[in-house]
């Protein structure tokens, strides 16, 4: 709901197109809805996006000058003996929460530390999913460490990023000669299509933290949801660059003008589903929000440590990650990247104070010898290592490949599937051999699977791809009912329950007025406008409070399952014309976040921001 930002009034008041005031106002006709001039975008020299997974990381950039040659780090872990183009989302803080490093180098020195010192260090690994699908997110949630000490989210989301940047800077300054310019790179973050815009925001507030840009609402970062980045860069390979691409028969480009297809982005986290067109212009329309879930890699990982405890015990399992956090960590980082090959069974390595751990008097080895004998010898202790048969790494991904299958399913039997002759699979899960064997299995009549050779670099490719033109995406559907709540002139058909007299007036309250209804189609960047005017003398502001709701039609804010996700604060200092100023609101929405700018005519002072979804 619209409120006076001094607590001296309440309610919005709309103007109508002829320039007739109310005083509580009427929406009639006085809404415009319009899609931009993009052509005067900033140029930027440089784009570089920044893919920040739950399991890895990664960034890519080019140069305006050269946008199609796209450069990744290749060197991540070189001091470890890895030369690979991502590193591990982990981050290692002083026991006084200051940096001491990320991603290989935070898992290497951590994993040095002495027993008695690394419990007084700050450990983080995974923690991105701690965004998702979080209603309670804000400014000031913490999050906990290995070892259950806590610290700010956003500080440890931005700690990684200015690590990233810094790399990044780096990387480009070498590729120059000489540092860029800070005001000549826009940035891009990656982020899950199904996140919240609390979560977006989140990531916004961490990349200001961490001094990617020098307001949290500048233009100079965007944010990429992760299947469209996938999705530019997809369609445009050659088919040579698609697994297996002699098996596809594929000898001309995949997609022209008017083709359809199907993005499974699998992370480690999530599982991100979009459909696509391509339009007569090149660019891509979505054909239904996007979808998906909580299937990622991490949930084979959960499933591992699920059969840990079986074998070990819980208490165990528990106890030692207590007393050895950073070889329990260890232990988690070899079971990931086993999982991902071909072989039917998986050896996990041990870390040396696992195998020599006891509890309640019993072995490792024996214990694993207990479990083998009761579950016909489906594991089994060899030189160090867990031997995992192939009947129990099904068994750890059957859960996962089972809810993605159904999902695809459950999209491909759409209506609007009906001409989808392709799927992409990627990320980093999509390197995953057996989800690569499962969709193939399962739908490998329906529709052709396709796997880029480098699956897990799809997204921050791409992601370079719409930072340098984010209208290539450009229509998307709504996936809510957005609206501001408002007070109105009382109409017969109102409920009566929600009447109020205001000096002689009679309203309607918690009307909310929409922008966009769920379902419907946006085209980039379209523009909803409405005017307002005080409701009191000497009124200093307006706050207005934004909802959103799943069901399409939407009459009133306190309908179940409409929800308040942000607000906006106008100030108006200048009261020259008291009741006769007026504030445009002005929503942009249809790109990958909801903006809005509140522009008083009479102080003519313009506040943009974007809504405030962490305080909501």
């Amino acid at each position: 709901m619209a409120e006076s930002s001094n607590s001296e009034g309440n309610l919005p008041s709309p103007k109508n197109e002829q320039g007739v005031q109310f005083q509580f106002g009427n929406s009639g006709g006085s809404s415009v809805l319009e899609s931009p001039d993009t052509e005067n975008a900033v140029e930027y020299q440089i784009v570089a996006a920044i893919d920040f997974g739950t399991t890895f990381s990664g960034y890519a950039y080019s140069f305006a000058s050269n946008k199609e040659t796209i450069h990744v780090n290749k060197n991540w872990g070189q001091t470890q003996g890895f030369l690979l183009h991502k590193t591990p989302t982990c981050l290692l803080l002083k026991p006084d929460g200051q940096f001491e490093a990320f991603g290989f180098e935070a898992v290497s020195r951590y994993n040095d530390l002495p027993e008695e010192e690394a419990c007084n260090y700050y450990y983080f690994d995974r923690f991105k999913m701690k965004l998702y699908d979080n209603k309670e997110l804000n400014a000031d949630i913490t999050i906990k460490d290995a070892n259950g000490k806590s610290q700010l989210a956003v500080d440890v989301f931005a700690n990684s990023l200015n690590f990233i940047k810094k790399h990044l800077l780096r990387a480009v300054g070498a590729h120059l000669g000489c540092d860029p310019h800070p005001d000549a790179v826009r940035w891009v973050l990656t982020v899950p299509a199904i996140w919240d815009e609390n979560a977006k925001q989140f990531m916004r507030e961490a990349a200001h933290k961490g001094g990617l840009i020098d307001k949290p609402n500048s233009d100079q970062l965007v944010i990429a949801l992760e299947p469209e980045a996938a999705s530019l860069h997809c369609r445009n390979l050659p088919s040579t660059n698609f697994l297996g691409y002699k098996e596809t028969n594929l000898d001309k480009p995949t997609f022209e003008p008017g083709a359809k297809y199907l993005v499974v982005d699998a992370g480690g986290g999530t599982i991100d589903v979009v459909a696509h067109k391509i339009r007569k212009d090149e660019r891509i329309k979505e054909l239904f929000r996007a979808t998906g879930g909580a299937w990622g890699g991490t949930v084979i990982d959960r499933q591992f440590v699920q059969l840990l405890n079986k074998i070990f015990g819980e208490e165990f399992i528990n106890t030692f990650r207590q007393d050895y956090p950073k070889d329990y960590v260890e232990l988690m980082q070899d079971f990931e990247i086993k999982k991902r090959g071909d072989s039917e069974s998986v050896r996990v390595s041990l870390p040396y104070n696992f195998c020599n751990f006891k509890y309640n008097g019993v072995s490792v080895q024996q214990a694993i010898k207990n479990h083998a004998s009761d579950n016909d010898n489906n594991v089994k202790f060899s030189s160090g290592k867990l031997v995992l048969t192939n009947s129990v790494v099904n068994m750890l991904f059957s859960d996962a490949l089972q809810q993605i299958n159904d999902h695809v399913a459950h999209l491909l039997d759409k209506p609007k599937m009906k001409e989808v002759k392709s799927l992409f699979l990627v990320g980093g899960f999509a390197e995953c051999v057996r989800l690569q064997n499962s969709l193939k299995s399962k739908f490998g009549d329906r529709v052709t699977v396709l796997i880029p050779e480098e699956a897990s670099l799809t997204v921050v490719k791409g992601a370079v791809a719409f930072g340098h033109d984010p209208s290539s995406i450009c229509q998307r559907i709504c996936r809510y009912t957005y609206g501001v709540g408002s007070y109105l002139p009382f109409e017969e058909g109102h409920r009566e329950d929600l009447k109020v007299v205001s000096d002689g007036v009679t309203l309607c309250k918690n009307i909310l007025q929409p922008w966009a209804e769920a379902g419907e189609t946006i085209g980039f960047k379209e523009i909803w406008r409405e005017t307002y005017t005080p409701i009191i003398t000497n009124q200093k502001g307006i706050i207005f409070e934004f909802y959103r709701s799943q069901k399409r039609k939407v009459q009133y804010t306190d309908e179940e399952g409409v929800e308040k996700c942000g607000c906006l604060v106008v100030n108006m200092p200048d009261l020259t014309g008291d009741k006769e100023r007026a504030v445009d609101l002005e929503v942009t929405f249809g790109g990958t976040e909801i903006k809005v700018v509140g522009f008083d005519h009479t102080s003519v002072t313009r506040q943009e921001t974007y809504i405030d979804f962490l305080t909501s």
